[in-house]
């Protein structure tokens, strides 16, 4: 006896060849909350998406150049770049994510969020927050630290 599928696919398309998605001026912002693991690797993105978010952040080249994981030469020539791998999508993805949260924490408020990562947080061992989103550790930290925020443990 065949067993029926208990979960089938509601890909009505049939198998069509899929093209990557191109991002042509949109909001970089909102196309990066909303990607999956698999659409990073069929997305074609311009260095433009890095400067956007830089500028939508105000987050200096240093920092933006530890979020993805490069040095501070190699940022300047990814942001000319027509293209990005997917190593630094990725990047750009979870740090969006993050920055989403933390506006989420603060209740909207994106100035808010930018003054809090530059002042020194007790309850992040006396450090910048800024200085936590160079690496995975600290933004994991960071989103522990959103989420106390969130459910007011501490302010």
């Amino acid at each position: 006896m065949k067993k029926t599928k208990k979960y089938t696919s509601k890909n009505t398309e049939g198998n069509k060849a899929k093209e990557p998605m191109i991002a042509y001026g949109q909001s970089y912002y909102a196309l990066l909350i909303n990607m999956s693991v698999h659409d990073i690797a069929g997305t074609n993105l311009s260095g433009e998406v890095i400067l956007q978010l830089q500028k939508y952040t105000n987050l200096s080249p240093v920092v933006m150049a530890g979020i993805l994981g490069v040095s501070k030469s190699r940022y300047y020539e990814l942001v000319a770049s027509p293209t990005l791998d997917s190593k630094i999508i990725d990047a750009l993805v979870d740090f969006t994510v993050l920055w989403k949260d933390g506006i989420d924490a603060f209740d909207g408020d994106a100035l808010l969020l930018q003054e809090w990562l530059l002042i020194r947080n007790q309850n992040l061992g006396n450090i910048k927050p800024v200085d936590l989103l160079t690496t995975r550790v600290g933004r994991r930290e960071l989103e522990k630290a959103f989420l106390r925020i969130e459910y007011s443990v501490y302010g």
